[in-house]
């Protein structure tokens, strides 16, 4: 998978068009943690609560997201000869990282990959693009 995106301006002020955009770096990362702890259940008494059974008590912190970076290569066929891609996206002088929640409702179907195409397609720059399915990356 891989977009096509009508037109870009490159970091070095070069304006292309009809460029295609693959996701090159994803990292994906699942911090949850989730703790455990013994509770008892009382119920008031006469003058003393009375213990009536134990429960588990359960909770997680923490969410699964995936970090990625974009090169952008001239055209599919400069991507599928092996060229190298004219440039890796970048913010001022860094390169770019995106990141996505695959825990939010219309990523966490998604696999990682797929979620994260699904996720550039909605941001500014990228949102006329469209989807090249016969890149296979």
């Amino acid at each position: 998978m891989a977009l096509l995106i009508p037109s870009i301006t490159l970091s070095s002020g070069i304006e292309l068009t009809n460029v295609m955009a693959v996701i090159s770096d994803l990292n994906v990362s699942n911090n949850v943690s989730a703790s455990e702890r013994l509770d008892v259940v009382s119920s008031p008494g006469e003058g003393d609560a009375i213990n009536e059974h134990y429960q588990i008590v359960t909770t997680s912190h923490g969410g699964k997201n995936a970090s990625f970076m974009v090169s952008v290569f001239m055209n599919e066929q400069a991507f599928n000869d092996g060229k190298p891609p004219i440039e890796q996206l970048k913010e001022g002088r860094s390169t770019k990282v995106f990141s996505v929640n695959l825990l939010a409702d219309e990523y966490k179907e998604l696999e990682a990959r797929t979620a994260a195409y699904s996720y550039l397609a909605k941001q500014a720059g990228f949102l006329d693009s469209l989807h090249i399915e016969s890149v296979a990356v």
